[in-house]
């Protein structure tokens, strides 16, 4: 996510709305195509309605942070069974610029056509039109249970260091 001199990150920035062919791929802007760069990753969102994009260099860090905490932690365990289990990593774009989401992403986001992919500066957040909108419509309860249940884990693992 780092510019040309590698000083200063870019971010992942906007909205764009996208389809979703038969075989699960995208077509994503060039921007959020050499933002995000090649061997990407894709995880199961907080809320686990959406599925978030990191590129390598911004997951890599979160993702070693978890497993440099005690493996007996509680936190640590529900934490990665939660984000690191629904990760797929090594994901690249064609020359087209398209990228396959991974069925079982597809399926837990709810993702069957028309998408919305949204920068939010470290990521970027895939959603289901509908989705979105159901978020939106109460986001303060809208997957409550799986942000609860997340937001707790990474406590956990951060507290019982």
């Amino acid at each position: 996510m780092a510019d040309d001199s590698g000083s200063k990150p870019k971010l992942l920035l906007g909205q764009e709305e996208a389809n979703v062919d038969d075989k699960g791929r995208v077509l994503f802007a060039k921007k959020k195509r050499e933002r995000l760069g090649e061997d990407f990753v894709m995880c199961l969102g907080d809320n686990g309605c959406c599925i978030y994009a990191y590129p390598a260099d911004v997951w890599n860090p979160l993702a070693l942070d978890v497993i440099s905490r005690d493996p007996t932690n509680q936190g640590r365990q529900t934490y990665s069974r939660e984000v690191l289990g629904t990760a797929v990593d090594d994901l690249n774009f064609d020359t087209q610029g398209r990228a396959v989401i991974p069925r079982k992403l597809r399926e837990d986001a709810k993702i069957k056509d028309k998408i919305l992919l949204i920068g939010c500066g470290d990521r970027v957040e895939i959603w289901a039109e509908d989705e979105l909108q159901n978020f939106k419509s109460d986001p303060l309860n809208y997957g409550r249970t799986r942000a609860e249940m997340v937001k707790e884990a990474r406590r956990q693992m951060r507290e019982d260091q």
